[in-house]
């Protein structure tokens, strides 16, 4: 019995080193998500940033606009 008992506590020592080594190994891994989820996050705050269709279209006809007042101004201004 008592062959046992220190076999089993042998086999309880080394699971508990198995649990550790695996603990570390998901530690990393945890750590590697973390840093997964930073880039990600930065990345749609880059998106984000981006203009809208809607400021798009405000920002080409205000130009086009610019421009033909331009246009119209410098014709005007050449005729005389």
């Amino acid at each position: 019995m008592q062959k046992l008992d220190a076999k089993l506590d042998r086999l309880d020592a080394k699971i508990d080193v198995q649990f550790a080594e695996f603990g570390g190994k998901f530690a990393s891994i945890n750590g590697r998500f973390t840093g997964v989820e930073g880039r990600l996050s930065g990345i749609s705050e880059r998106f984000n940033a981006l203009p809208t269709v809607w400021t798009m279209l405000g920002i080409v006809f205000t130009t086009w606009a610019l421009g033909s007042g331009i246009l119209i101004f410098a014709m005007n201004y050449l005729r005389r």
